[in-house]
């Protein structure tokens, strides 16, 4: 029997303490389909869940948002990355690390520098999000919206007018919708993103049709 020895770096920020959490993780420790990552502090904790598909979904505490950010991962880009950073994408701030150990270590060290020049006097109150802005809803659809999206322009899944691997998609942002449009033949697609049960759904989906 052949073992799976592929094993990763992952490391979060918490919202209360502000302090990284790292830990390995390797296929093993996901043999439960679920991996709790906790603070020292006992006030955060991030979660990976094996999917049925093989791909991980992330769900991480934010410094900005009152809710946990959810991403969705391949096998590819979690085992194989040197370092995938993710942000929240309200407020910019790098809260999750995924990768080599040395590179990780780089990276977490490269955004507490950008967090200290940002804060400078302010708090990290100064970071939460304004609920009068014109922001979408929740943040976890965006972020599951662009993270389906992204994988399914990897494997090749978005389809648009243009001959098969031709096209060049680029993504848009509005209050109610999150649209994606090839930048060669014009078509386009709009998703709805003010509905979380929607973006749940479109977790399932294996490819896009734009016109």
């Amino acid at each position: 029997m052949i073992l799976d020895q592929r094993k990763t770096t992952l490391a979060y920020r918490c919202p209360s303490c502000l302090g990284v959490t790292t830990s390995m993780i390797g296929a093993f420790s996901l043999s439960g389909d679920l991996f709790k990552l906790k603070c020292d502090c006992g006030n955060s904790s991030l979660s990976v869940e094996k999917m049925r598909d093989g791909k991980f979904r992330l769900t991480v505490p934010c410094l900005a948002c009152p809710k946990p950010h959810n991403y969705i991962l391949s096998r590819e880009v979690f085992f194989g990355s040197d370092v995938f950073v993710i942000p929240c994408s309200v407020c910019g701030i790098d809260i999750c690390f995924i990768g080599k150990e040395n590179e990780v270590s780089s990276a977490i060290k490269q955004s507490n520098d950008e967090i200290a020049k940002l804060l400078g006097d302010a708090s990290i109150e100064s970071l939460k999000s304004d609920e009068n802005e014109n922001t979408l809803p929740d943040p976890q659809i965006l972020d599951i919206l662009s993270f389906v999206i992204a994988d399914l322009n990897d494997e090749g899944k978005i389809y648009c007018r243009c001959p098969e691997g031709h096209g060049d998609y680029e993504l848009s942002v509005g209050a109610d919708t999150v649209a994606v449009r090839c930048k060669c033949c014009g078509a386009s697609k709009e998703l709805n993103a003010r509905s979380i049960s929607f973006a749940n759904d479109f977790l399932t989906a294996d490819s896009l049709h734009l016109k």
